[in-house]
């Protein structure tokens, strides 16, 4: 039988963000409210297994829970964001953890380029 992924918006201040916000927390992450920020639950076969936050549009931050996820999940995930950006003519950038202290959640460059991804060997900082 062949997973059948689907996306929903998920609108600040609705029973749903709250939802997705516990099922966060479940895996140590937490989804904060900011306006240019547009957050994704990622559904297979109707059962939650991430969320992405899409940040400064086309730049998405993906996380996966690791008791729901599987390797092929983040396979789909990351090539339908390319065929998004493919297809609308833009491009689109994915960040996503590569040195986490506890090593959860890492992606290595190994990983990255089989996802077909390239490495921009550039840092995203936040101003405190």
């Amino acid at each position: 039988m062949n997973s059948s992924i689907n996306y929903k918006r998920v609108f600040p201040n609705t029973p749903e963000m709250e939802e997705l916000q516990a099922f966060a927390l479940s895996f140590g992450h937490e989804i904060t409210p900011h306006p240019n920020i547009n957050v994704f639950a990622h559904y297979r076969n109707g059962q939650l297994f991430g969320y992405s936050d899409h940040v400064f549009i086309p730049t998405v931050y993906p996380a996966f829970h690791p008791e729901f996820t599987r390797p092929s999940d983040v396979v789909k995930v990351m090539a339908d964001w390319r065929a998004h950006c493919e297809l609308s003519g833009t491009i689109g950038y994915i960040a996503v953890p590569s040195n986490n202290a506890d090593g959860a959640g890492n992606f290595t460059e190994e990983v990255m380029h089989k996802l077909g991804l390239t490495k921009l060997n550039r840092e995203l900082y936040w101003p405190e």
